[in-house]
């Protein structure tokens, strides 16, 4: 397309000369604004009317009975400050409050952005509002993600106030309703349970008592079997002394130079058959000798336990007796019987046991002070023949 530059400058010059003669007339006019116009009839508000973007305000937030809200917001420009009080039962019959300072901005609209503290199970969070008319709808993301929102509702310290205290003194009555029930039933509860509190008493008696009998003769055939295990091990280390006497004779045959006379029949000795005998055999006699005593005394509280075990059955047989209800889920007189049975013939074995473990403990301890003492004759000879110091 084309432009005819001519035709376009006319056109330009016409139109700043309309201009020029516009303004012209209004300057022979004066000023055209209401306030100067000479016929102007409508009176002018001189109290700040409160915009659709000023914030400024306190706004009660009612959701009981989980919690109440007060929010108190200056602005200033864009800005945006103040405070957020929470108020949540205490779970006593009360309130507990926290409160937190605010901070945001507005858009110059209905929409504000505050960031406060730890609120409504919160923590740093950023509140997204907007206002319509005199309330402010707060949206927040709880700790799972989902969206929440509240409405702030504009009003006055007193009208808060009022409502707070109304709903104090409901949580005061709840809490005294509950208590009341509470220490009802509880009393309900405790008389039944005088009914058959003896009869679980003498129960739980007898059952300790017959726990008690159990584990000692799980005890007994542990200590029983470590006990033998020990004597076994002392058989071996027998055994291993016999190789080391055997071995010490046989260094011990002449002819023999001073190194191995003095040196390896004397190492054969007091080393390897003293070790064998003081370490080896001596830890296993000392643990035999360990268990024995643990087993020598828990054998002593046999009769104590069956007797134990017996006034526990008899004061369990005299509560039922006496208990007119039939109570469920406890022992009853005859059910003793297995458990002490097991305990006294446990008992009787373990005796007759040990006491041959003895027997061959120091049977074995005997035969190896005597390899001892052969190895040392062997000794003494060589030391003496070879003059070894």
């Amino acid at each position: 397309m084309k432009i005819d530059r001519s035709n376009s400058i006319s056109c330009v010059g016409r139109i700043r000369v309309a201009l020029v003669a516009l303004a012209a007339v209004l300057v022979a006019c004066g000023d055209l604004s209401p306030s100067s116009a000479p016929n102007a009839s409508v009176a002018v508000s001189k109290t700040a009317d409160r915009g659709p973007s000023d914030f400024t305000g306190t706004f009660m937030a009612d959701n009981r009975p989980y919690w109440m809200g007060w929010l108190a917001l200056t602005q200033s420009g864009v800005t945006v400050t103040g405070s957020m009080i929470t108020v949540d039962p205490d779970g006593k019959g009360g309130t507990k409050a926290d409160t937190e300072t605010v901070t945001g901005t507005t858009d110059g609209g209905l929409a504000v952005s505050l960031t406060t503290g730890s609120v409504l199970g919160t923590t740093g969070s950023t509140f997204n509002g907007r206002r319509n008319k005199d309330d402010v709808t707060l949206t927040w993301a709880d700790k799972t993600g989902k969206i929440q929102s509240a409405v702030y509702r504009a009003a006055a310290r007193d009208g808060f106030n009022s409502a707070l205290g109304a709903w104090q003194a409901q949580l005061v009555g709840a809490k005294a309703d509950a208590d009341r029930t509470a220490a009802e039933q509880k009393a309900i509860a405790d008389r039944n349970a005088a009914l058959a509190q003896a009869v679980r008493a003498r129960s739980s008696e007898l059952q300790d008592a017959l726990s008690a009998m159990a584990t000692g003769t799980t005890n007994r055939k542990n200590g029983i079997t470590s006990a033998s295990n020990y004597v076994a091990a002392e058989r071996t280390a027998l055994t291993t002394l016999q190789s080391n006497l055997t071995k010490v004779q046989t260094d011990a045959k002449e002819p023999l130079d001073y190194y191995r006379a003095c040196f390896t029949v004397r190492y054969g000795y007091e080393d390897t058959m003293g070790y064998t005998f003081d370490s080896t055999l001596g830890y296993q006699r000392d643990r035999f000798a360990d268990t024995s005593k643990d087993l020598t005394t828990n054998l002593g509280f046999v009769d104590q336990r069956v007797t134990e075990a017996q006034k526990a059955v008899a004061a369990l047989a005299a509560a039922i007796a006496a208990s007119p209800l039939r109570v469920t889920g406890v022992l009853a007189p005859g059910d003793e019987k297995a458990t002490i049975d097991a305990y006294r013939a446990t008992a009787a074995t373990v005796t007759t046991q040990l006491a041959d473990l003895r027997t061959q403990d120091s049977a074995l301890y005997t035969a190896a002070q005597n390899l001892m003492a052969q190895g040392l004759a062997v000794w003494n000879t060589v030391k003496t023949n070879h003059r070894c110091t």
